[in-house]
């Protein structure tokens, strides 16, 4: 071969190199894209500020541009009148109106910033691949979901142009954010409804959380892999669906509870950073320490059995949660487990202790009841039955009666006012103590209650008075209805300082909480393990009763115990005062179970339960008239997710990555090197 072939050659393989290096720096430079998520609990102008900051951060030749989708708005995905469409613009538009203006507040000088409403409602208008296209300019900043429903969206958005558009803006650094609904969506794995004839009550049972994890329903394929999304979280008390939610199979065993007017963001689906608004984001942690491989599900309601969930609390501040290693910044999990709960125990000689979070019903039919009954001495029993917190003297007198004239037994009933001494007289074998207000209550003035039960009297404390059985309780009526009111009792709990705790009785050296999530007091049960985190707080769902004897606890009842133990968790507080907790462990005992302490070793020797089978209401299981019905709340086997458009893909791909893939440049210059090779070698010597 002469020099000028040799040379040639030489050439075009330093072309097809530089081709190749040009690629995987084209690669690298995608690959460094910051990616970010903005899931939002609820709510608008309470997270306008945190939103917009960052967002802002992300302009693009001093230009933010924010789409609005508020396909969430529509009741039905394939179609909706020409009236709902103009409502759903109309509502919108005040929205979009709204981001605008916060982002230009936000926006330093030399900065713009706009919002554009796409007018996308239902399926038809996401398969439109002309009108997507003109919505995802490559200057496009942030897209923004409004709340609404998400099951809807994601009818609307899953296997459509737009997608596959938002899959694209993604990967090219666009934030996608949304409130609410808005919020549930941005999880691949979504979370998306109580199912029929469940709510916040009995959603410990299980078949309570509607699940999306098939090909045919999901979230958006591209936000978070490794956890479900829930939202309004403390505020509508949903800790029991995701508890119940990431128990099943073939979903991801952690959750991310974000509150209302509360947001995150989320760096690369990975890094939960940066809370925003006023309350607290909630991580709760079944694979660590292998709650859900140990899953029970318990008695005729299937009410679901757990132990050992990790619990984490994130507030505005320099606070972070690494979903893939699943560390809080505070403090690594510990590596093994110390725990026992050993304190649920009656001293000699006492009488057994029962603790109830609300009777309801045929109270004389509860298993508790009768075994207090028998223990009081059967037939033969002198009953006192106190009631305590009770507006009026005459209310307490007459829920007391009730008790005693349905048992038809010997006995007393009481009605003990605030400043009021109880006397226990000594003919009684055993004490009812029911109560309405833990407010109203006065623990000075029931101390014969602790002499009497030392001293061998079975004792029964229901409801408000079940509170006071502890060292601490929260002193607060039952939970407003009023929606301010019940913003302050419910999510402001978890502020420092809103809680108003007082000394018990201290009949065991622990807390108790009835009525969590009837009455949504899941705040007053972290503010109460938060400020005693020597102590653990049970937390009693109605119906729920804690059996205390010498040998141990048991649960009986129709219903669940929440126990929240922070014994090793580290404490601080956010920026907002809202709690910040690191490694609390969540434990859920169903009726039957007894209150013991389960080892991680003893955890990972389980057999996984095979979730039951439930048989749904076929007429409210079906979604839309295009969407096969439910027939059991069993998990589906995770399947792929739909392949976007590839034509909407190719449309939106970035320049900066290139009109190839990385292995098709490499293909290219390796033909284009071939071809100028042989044609160097195919010509005539001169």
């Amino acid at each position: 071969m002469n020099m000028t072939k040799k040379f040639w050659l030489v050439l075009l393989i330093l072309v097809g190199l530089m081709a190749g290096g040009l690629n995987r720096s084209a690669a690298h430079a995608q690959q460094s894209v910051q990616r970010w998520l903005a899931p939002i609990g609820g709510g608008y102008a309470d997270v306008y500020a945190g939103y917009c900051a960052r967002v802002v951060s992300l302009a693009r030749n001093n230009q933010v541009n924010i789409l609005v989708l508020g396909m969430t708005y529509s009741t039905n995905a394939q179609s909706i009148t020409e009236a709902e469409r103009q409502v759903n613009l109309r509502d919108a538009e005040e929205r979009r109106f709204q981001v605008e203006q916060a982002c230009q507040r936000a926006a330093p000088a030399g900065v713009t910033s706009r919002a554009v409403l796409a007018p996308i409602f239902t399926r038809s208008d996401a398969m439109d691949e002309q009108q997507v296209r003109q919505y995802f300019s490559d200057d496009l900043t942030a897209v923004f979901f409004l709340g609404g429903d998400q099951k809807v969206a994601m009818q609307v958005i899953a296997g459509t142009p737009l997608e596959a558009a938002l899959q694209a803006a993604y990967a090219r650094g666009v934030a996608i954010g949304g409130t609410s609904a808005g919020s549930g969506l941005q999880a691949a794995t979504m979370l998306a409804d109580y199912n029929p004839n469940f709510a916040a009550d009995n959603a410990l049972d299980f078949g309570a959380p509607e699940v999306w994890n098939t090909a045919e329903r999901h979230g958006l394929p591209f936000g978070l892999q490794a956890a479900i999304l829930d939202q309004h979280f403390q505020q509508r008390g949903r800790i029991g669906r995701l508890l119940n939610a990431l128990a099943l199979p073939d979903v991801p065993h952690v959750g991310v509870g974000v509150d209302a007017y509360t947001g995150v963001w989320v760096a690369d689906e990975t890094r939960l950073q940066d809370v925003f608004g006023l309350y607290v984001v909630t991580i709760l942690d079944e694979e660590t320490y292998h709650a859900a491989q140990g899953v029970r599900y318990v008695g005729k309601d299937h009410t679901l059995s757990l132990r050992n969930v990790l619990v984490h609390l994130l507030a505005p501040g320099d606070f972070s949660y690494d979903l893939q290693s699943r560390q809080h910044s505070l403090q690594p999990a510990p590596t093994t487990l110390q725990r026992d709960f050993a304190a649920l125990r009656a001293p000699v000689g006492a009488g057994p202790l029962f603790v109830g979070g609300n009777l309801t019903g045929q109270k004389l039919q509860h298993p508790a009841v009768q075994q207090f009954l028998q223990a009081a001495g059967g037939d033969q029993a002198q009953l006192l039955v106190v009631a305590v917190g009770y507006p009026s003297q005459r209310s307490a007198l007459t829920a007391a009666e009730e008790i005693l004239k349905a048992w038809g037994g010997k006995g007393q009933a009481l009605a003990l006012m605030p400043g009021e001494i109880l006397t226990i007289p000594a003919e009684s074998t055993g004490v009812w103590v029911i109560g309405k207000d833990q407010s109203l209550v006065e623990p000075m003035g029931l101390l014969a209650l602790a002499e009497a039960w030392r001293a061998g009297k079975p004792l029964l404390m229901d409801n408000a008075a079940a509170a006071l059985a502890g060292s601490f309780y929260s002193a607060h009526p039952p939970t407003p209805r009023e929606s301010e009111q019940a913003e302050v009792a419910t999510q402001g709990a978890f502020l420092a300082g809103r809680t108003r705790l007082q000394p018990g009785l201290g009949l065991v050296p622990a807390c108790f909480e009835p009525q969590l999530l009837n009455d949504n007091r899941v705040g007053r049960m972290f503010s109460l393990a938060y400020n005693h985190p020597e102590l653990v707080t049970f937390a009693l769902m109605q119906d729920a009763v804690i059996v205390v004897t010498d040998t141990g606890a048991q649960v009986l009842g129709e219903n669940a115990v929440l126990a929240l133990d922070l014994r090793q968790a580290t404490l601080a507080l956010g920026d907002n005062q809202g709690f910040v907790i690191a490694n609390g462990l969540l434990d859920v005992f169903a009726p039957g179970d007894a209150i013991e302490a389960l080892s991680v070793e003893e955890a990972t020797q389980r057999t996984p339960q095979p979730t039951p089978e439930l048989v749904l209401p076929t007429a409210t299981a079906t979604i839309t008239a295009t969407t096969a019905a439910t027939l059991t709340a069993t998990a589906q086997p995770t399947a792929a997710l739909p392949t976007p458009t590839t034509a909407a893909v190719a449309t939106e791909q970035p320049a900066s990555q290139g009109k190839l893939p990385s292995w098709g440049l490499w293909v290219a210059g390796a033909f284009l090197a071939g071809v100028l090779a042989y044609w160097v070698l195919r010509r005539p010597k001169r």
